[in-house]
């Protein structure tokens, strides 16, 4: 008897040396206030994602659960601090796909290894970009600027150099096989007072950004880069149903712990991440900031940011970008 309970003991405390962290210390978690430490200002999308999901998870845990915003350097700021952060499950970061797949690729100075030194939990969220015109102009369709396209110099704005709008952009002009100049701004409403001033043909805009003036009537959606189409404009056809057959582009946002945090705990704030997402205020708020909800694996998670280092690498290396 006494030897089946030692066994018994040996295996439990095997099973916790292979998990990473004790059961006692699973079981307490969490027992101080956790923080998700965010990329971007108070305000945009990223940042009330994250405080919609910190709000459900410190219910569930009955633990507060703070939001820290470290804005600045394309990401590589807060996503530095969470690589360097304790491995104990308390510092978390939503990590917007762009900082681990495009920056890395063209920054020279990254203090931290996107793959080596960060930990995926889940995915949290999918957004789709939709390109729009002035609804006074003559482009009426997606067909119509592709068509224009081949005719004469055209103007495209969207947001920044290097950013996931100028990678979606470009990917998708070399698979429809058009070109248009490319004009980066410093802001969303910038692009948006020059397309509608007439210094722009088109632009590249988030959904949440552009649906005031296109409910408005200012602007008119020509097609959304996701794969289905966007709940919050479901009157705009898809690229895939637009000509492009397979075509989809939906930049990820995902939370990660620090390389190295406990298996147990990675697994079992995944899991409750997971349920939060399918909360139907959850997918409703998403919604209006332009946002779909989508859980993952943290398994599923490093596969796709795997699969978009490597489609963004050699693009980058082709266009030459640069970020100091």
């Amino acid at each position: 008897m006494f030897s089946s309970i030692r066994r018994a003991v040996v295996a439990a405390a095997a099973m916790s040396a292979l998990l990473g962290v004790s059961a006692p210390a699973l079981a307490d978690y969490p027992d101080r206030p956790i923080k998700i430490l965010v990329s971007n200002g108070p305000g945009g999308p990223v940042d009330i994602m994250a405080r919609m999901l910190a709000d459900h998870l410190g219910t569930k845990w009955q633990q507060s659960v703070v939001v820290e915003n470290r804005p600045g350097a394309s990401g590589i700021i807060s996503t530095n601090a969470l690589a360097k952060a304790p491995k104990d499950g308390y510092t978390l970061a939503m990590v917007v796909s762009s900082t681990v797949t495009i920056v890395p690729f063209a920054s020279s100075q990254m203090p931290f290894d996107p793959v080596q030194d960060l930990q995926p939990i889940s995915l949290v969220a999918r957004t789709p970009f939709v390109f729009v015109v002035p609804t006074s102009s003559p482009i009426k369709s997606w067909a119509d600027f592709v068509a224009q396209s081949k005719k004469r110099d055209m103007n495209l704005g969207s947001f920044s150099i290097g950013t996931a709008f100028h990678l979606v952009w470009e990917q998708t002009a070399k698979q429809a096989g058009i070109k248009a100049l490319y004009v980066p701004s410093a802001s969303s409403g910038k692009t948006q007072n020059d397309l509608l001033g007439g210094q722009l043909d088109i632009s590249l805009d988030a959904p949440a950004s552009a649906k005031g003036l296109i409910d408005g009537g200012r602007l008119r959606a020509l097609a959304v880069t996701s794969a289905q189409r966007f709940p919050g404009l479901p009157d705009t056809p898809t690229l895939a149903e637009s000509g492009m057959p397979g075509y989809s582009a939906e930049p990820w946002i995902g939370l990660m712990a620090p390389a190295g945090t406990p298996a147990a705990l990675i697994d079992k704030i995944g899991k409750d991440v997971n349920v939060a997402l399918k909360d139907p205020s959850i997918i409703k708020q998403f919604a209006a900031v332009g946002m779909i909800p989508e859980g993952s694996t943290p398994q599923e998670l490093s596969q796709a940011m795997e699969r978009d280092r490597k489609d963004m690498k050699p693009l980058v290396e082709q266009l030459g970008i640069k970020l100091q």
